[in-house]
């Protein structure tokens, strides 16, 4: 056999290994845990398709005990996880508190690994910074979290993902009007996080003890329209002032990015038997709060549309009279009141389910725009969107070995 049948043979052996090897996939979780929550449901609808292999990356201990937590609310065995490799450096940065740019850091760290699997899958747009790092092997996977509304600064790395997974028609017309995406390299699946709250909402929901309903004040983090520094307060003085409704206060989990407990100290301060501060609880990520709540009051948070799956009153704060109106990344702010005033608070929960008649049918509207229907199963339909994915790769790329080899031995067979 000459040299060069024996260069052919080989890659139609390369082809028949190809035919028959495993898709190794990683799903990285870099940030806090609740991201778990928007992810871990399609990690195990993954590991169920034979000849795939699942391993889930953490970079928060904690991350952990809420993997665990879902998989035993959704009756699925755990799998593999391994913690990021981190370098002095990077245990420097988390324990100051320097997450953001400890996640930049542990990415660039743990590229040489990540680089051996077939997929990396993650839920937010930092990742997409692994592709100038040196990602080249694995094809880059995100399954988009929130609901599109707000401005993030780094949303253009989506660029970067060689597949995009989206919640529902209204991101997806928003990234293709940027150019970011197009119908070749995304695909609307839903809401997976929907799929984890159908099996964790039948073990947990939440009550005060003197049996009243609660109106959730969920503040956002980003400066642009925080609101807890200048309503707070006001709102627990003005709760405390009626005895119709209990106050819950869940804060996004980032409020505490940089706080080494002594906000979470100054807020636990304030409990009392009508106003409960909730500073870490699964409770805050898993839509136990947002089911259960009578109003909602917010400024930034896309968790609104968790608590919109059943639709009820909203009120929007505006303290830093923002011009809103017309700015699609306010678009939730026509679900509900806009107050502009702390003092305004009060009277705006009052009569918000007299108002609610007039927002009601806007909110269904765009809870379909922003999730599609159905809204349970997106787990699997995500698990079915990356098997036709990166099949379609392989596939791709055994017609191309197969051209290229049946081409080389026709060449071949004409010299000899």
């Amino acid at each position: 056999m000459t040299a060069e049948h024996k260069l052919v043979e080989y890659k139609i052996k390369n082809l028949l290994v190809l035919r028959g090897s495993v898709f190794r996939v990683a799903f990285i979780y870099i940030a806090e845990p609740y991201q778990c929550y928007h992810t871990a449901s399609v990690a195990s609808a993954l590991a169920r398709i034979p000849d795939f292999q699942v391993t889930e990356y953490v970079n928060f201990p904690e991350t952990i005990f809420h993997l665990n937590r879902i998989r035993q609310d959704i009756n699925e065995p755990e799998l593999p996880v391994k913690f990021f490799k981190k370098s002095p450096l990077a245990k420097l940065l988390g324990r100051t508190k320097r997450f953001d740019r400890e996640r930049i850091v542990v990415l660039r760290e743990n590229i040489a690994e990540l680089n051996s699997y077939d997929a990396i899958i993650a839920t937010e747009y930092t990742a997409g910074i692994l592709k100038n790092m040196g990602l080249e092997k694995p094809k880059l996977i995100c399954i988009m979290h929130g609901a599109g509304d707000r401005l993030v600064n780094d949303e253009a790395l989506i660029k970067n993902f060689d597949f995009t997974l989206l919640p529902g028609p209204k991101v997806r017309e928003y990234f293709q009007d940027l150019g970011y995406l197009n119908a070749q390299n995304s695909k609307v699946i839903g809401y997976p996080k929907f799929d984890i709250f159908e099996a964790v909402g039948k073990k947990s929901s939440f009550n005060f003890k003197n049996g009243k309903d609660f109106v959730l004040y969920n503040p956002h983090y980003q400066k642009k329209t925080k609101t807890y520094d200048t309503c707070l307060n006001k709102m627990i003085a003005g709760f405390g002032k009626q005895d119709i409704y209990n106050l819950l206060i869940s804060p996004h989990i980032k409020i505490f990015h940089k706080d080494f407990g002594f906000y979470k100290k100054t807020l636990k301060k304030k409990n009392n038997h009508t106003v409960f501060i909730d500073t870490g609880s699964p409770a805050m990520l898993d839509m136990t709060y947002t089911s259960s709540a009578s109003i909602y009051i917010g400024d930034g948070s896309s968790q609104v549309y968790e608590f919109l799956v059943n639709p009820r009153p909203c009120i929007f704060l505006n303290p830093k009279k923002l011009e809103w109106r017309g700015n699609r990344n306010f678009l939730h702010w026509t679900l509900g009141e806009v107050v502009e005033s702390p003092d305004q608070i009060m009277p705006a929960v009052f009569r918000a389910f007299d108002k609610h008649i007039f927002y009601r049918p806007l909110q269904e509207r765009l809870f379909l725009e922003t999730f599609g229907a159905p809204i349970l199963g997106a787990s699997q339909r995500g698990a079915d969107a990356i098997f036709e994915y990166l099949t379609s790769v392989r596939t791709s790329q055994k017609m191309t070995v197969a051209t290229s080899a049946m081409a080389e031995k026709k060449a071949v067979g004409h010299l000899s």
